[in-house]
């Protein structure tokens, strides 16, 4: 890698035959980020660093925005009932790149080293809740702009809306709603 700036780099290779429009750089502190080829010559290629929000959705021919599936999701919740059945709905939904976490720590970890473009964390959990997670999040620099739907079983928006929250779910939650909640948050503008 050279010439790399905050929005992009040129990259070395050996070829580009093969190398697909969105890939994953892994740097050597171990933090990854996403990337658009957005151009090519015969062993280099120039790639612009993408926020998942932005790859999030992409116009379909009719012009309506289409989820890109491949977009990895992070899933936290302290009970790994939940976390299967969550991870499910999800991928029924049709993302293929779902991991989960079983704590807030582990999660805060797993943000910092690979690049997601969606959490869905439970308000409830022990160490730390879904809302320290958010704080935690929306504090570093590198992991601010990923959206987060926290799921909860209390009623109501309550704290997750104040703690200034995307978006929220009421548990037990069912694949239409997850979808529309998903849908929603994705199709935001990043900030």
């Amino acid at each position: 890698m050279h010439d790399i700036s905050e929005h992009g780099a040129c990259l070395r290779v050996a070829s580009t035959l093969g190398i697909p429009e969105f890939v994953e750089l892994v740097f050597d502190d171990k933090t990854a980020t996403r990337c658009r080829v957005v151009w090519r010559k015969e062993t280099q290629i120039g790639v612009e660093f993408k926020s998942e929000i932005a790859c999030a959705t992409v116009a379909s021919e009719s012009g309506e925005n289409v989820l890109r599936k491949s977009l990895p999701v992070l899933i936290v919740d302290d009970s790994p009932t939940m976390t299967h059945i969550i991870s499910d709905l999800v991928r029924k939904i049709g993302f293929t790149d779902v991991d989960t976490e079983h704590d807030g720590p582990s999660a805060l970890l797993r943000l910092r080293q690979k690049r997601y473009g969606l959490v869905l964390s439970d308000w409830e959990m022990k160490p730390m809740s879904g809302q320290e997670i958010f704080k935690e999040m929306r504090q570093d620099k590198m992991i601010r702009n990923v959206p987060i739907i926290l799921i909860t079983a209390k009623a109501g928006r309550g704290a997750a809306w104040l703690a200034g929250a995307v978006a929220y779910l009421h548990k037990p939650i069912n694949e239409s709603d997850l979808k529309t909640a998903i849908e929603r948050v994705l199709s935001q503008p990043s900030k």
